[in-house]
C-alpha cells in the first residue's frame, strides 16, 4: 500500500506559531506606542517652536507680546491632527509664555512629559515628572 503524506500543520504547531506571534506582539505594541508619543511630542516642539516665530513677528509689528491671541497668531492652522492643545498662557510688554497641553490619547501616552511650555527666553519646561532635556529633543 502506498501512502500519500499529507501536507498541513496540526494543531499544535498552529498554536505554537500563535503563541510565538503574541509574544512578539506584547514585545512590539509598546514600543511602537512609546515611539508614537514621541513622534507626537515631537511634532508639538515643532509647532510650538512655528508659534514662537509668530509671536516674535507681533512683537515687530506692535513692539508689545500684549494682544497676541489665538486668531492673531493662527494657532489653529499649527494644530491640524495634532495631539497637543496650543496656547498663549501669558503675552505681556516684554514676555510670553506658550503651551502645548496633549489631549485625548496622548495625555495618558506621554504623562512623564505631559504639558510643554516655552517663553520668550528659551526657557523649556515640563508638567510631568520628566526630564526636561529629555522631553525637550
Amino acid at each position: 500500500m502506498n501512502r500519500q503524506s499529507q501536507v498541513a500543520f496540526s494543531l499544535l504547531e498552529l498554536l505554537v506559531a500563535m503563541a510565538i506571534i503574541a509574544i512578539l506582539i506584547a514585545v512590539a505594541y509598546p514600543n511602537y506606542i512609546d515611539y508614537e508619543a514621541h513622534a507626537e511630542r515631537n511634532r508639538a516642539e515643532a509647532a510650538l517652536l512655528q508659534l514662537s516665530s509668530r509671536m516674535e513677528n507681533y512683537f515687530s509689528d506692535n513692539n508689545t507680546y500684549e494682544g497676541a491671541d489665538a486668531d492673531a497668531l493662527g494657532i489653529a492652522n499649527l494644530e491640524n491632527d495634532l495631539s497637543y492643545q496650543l496656547s498663549v498662557v501669558d503675552a505681556s510688554d516684554m514676555h510670553f509664555t506658550i503651551q502645548a497641553a496633549p489631549i485625548d490619547a496622548q495625555a495618558t501616552r506621554d504623562s512623564e512629559c505631559g504639558t510643554l511650555t516655552l517663553t520668550d527666553t528659551n526657557a523649556r519646561e515640563v508638567s510631568g515628572e520628566g526630564n526636561s532635556d529629555a522631553c525637550w529633543r
